[in-house]
């Protein structure tokens, strides 16, 4: 399979290279020390959203190929006026969250969904009635073959309140 070079840059111009046979359409940036790194490639734009969300601070920027030209990029065409005319213009709706916080704060429901097991302890995680330990116990009995122990939940719950999530803390059961 052909490999095809990606390079992303960077917003203080500096341009940063992978070449790879998979496919990639934006890149997540972190600013370290030596400058601009890029911490995943992703083939789709919710993904690198995704990935963002693991690394504060970071950006999502789209990649481009090396050596492709506008002659073999598509841009779409209009074929109705993009603008509104005058006396049909739409005001901007006020104070409502943007397309990439209704992607974050969605929630998929239904009897056919059964979501992951991340995001089924995250969900347990707010409720401060169950412990680790109860948690663990109601994955596994969504998820049977889950390797969740009270350590990985203590842990997820640990990560997410340094990403400025309001988990409760739980308290430690008297012995005795």
């Amino acid at each position: 399979m052909t490999k095809t070079t990606y390079i992303v840059t960077a917003p203080d111009g500096t341009e940063l290279t992978r070449k790879t046979d998979r496919t990639y359409s934006h890149a997540v940036l972190l600013e370290g020390e030596q400058g601009w790194e890029v911490s995943g490639f992703c083939g789709r734009l919710d993904l690198a959203h995704k990935k963002q969300t693991e690394h504060p601070g970071s950006i999502v920027v789209e990649v481009q190929v090396l050596g492709a030209t506008m002659a073999d990029t598509h841009e779409p065409e209009a074929t109705e006026d993009v603008k509104p005319p005058e006396h049909e213009a739409v005001e901007a709706p006020k104070n409502e969250p943007s397309v990439d916080d209704n992607i974050r704060n969605a929630k998929v429901t239904g009897p056919d969904r059964l979501g992951t097991i991340g995001e089924l302890v995250h969900e347990l995680l707010m409720d401060v009635d169950h412990t680790y330990v109860e948690i663990v116990a109601l994955v596994k009995r969504r998820f049977p073959d889950a390797k969740t122990s009270a350590r990985s939940v203590a842990s997820t719950a640990a990560v997410l309140r340094r990403k400025g999530a309001d988990i409760p803390t739980r308290r430690k059961v008297a012995e005795g």
